[in-house]
């Protein structure tokens, strides 16, 4: 987006820049092996994955979990080139390993969840409970958990 002033009479562009601030604070998952298998006492680990368009994606470190709860008190920084923006996605993954970072390395989605950006011309902090939606054992779609997040918009001049 351009802002205009004028400067002693003159019309002056000034390019300003859109960030998308993304406070990703904690979660809980429902994780269907925990009601199959005997319970696990080691701890699993989640990261969340986050874009707006395909080909820049943005994901918080691995975390270790226990009993479906996940502490992430993270920040991410997203640039923002268009206002024709209207939604973020997010991915809760379960299974991060780092030492591998192939598809194989068995990390698991456990949740998605498609939410709307604050608007263009808001500069409030919103704050939100995002319901992770995710197929079942019966490929059913059903909430498979949350996220605690807020997200604010920051303007500056480039």
């Amino acid at each position: 987006m351009d802002t205009e002033r004028k400067v002693e009479g003159k019309k002056v562009q000034e390019s300003v820049s859109t960030e998308l601030v993304l406070d990703i604070h904690k979660g809980f998952t429902i994780d269907e092996r925990e009601l199959t298998q005997p319970p696990n006492k080691s701890p699993g680990y989640f990261r969340v994955i986050v874009w707006i368009d395909e080909e820049d994606v943005y994901g918080t470190k691995g975390v270790k979990s226990f009993g479906g709860f996940h502490q992430f008190q993270e920040t991410l920084v997203i640039a923002l080139d268009s206002s024709a923006y209207k939604y973020i996605y997010v991915e809760l993954q379960r299974g991060v390993c780092t030492k591998d970072p192939g598809t194989s390395n068995g990390t698991v989605v456990m949740g998605r969840a498609k939410i709307r950006l604050p608007p263009w011309n808001s500069c409030n902090k919103f704050f939100s409970k995002v319901n992770l939606i995710g197929l079942n054992s019966d490929r059913c779609v059903v909430i498979k958990g949350y996220i605690d997040l807020s997200m604010q918009l920051h303007r500056y001049l480039a």
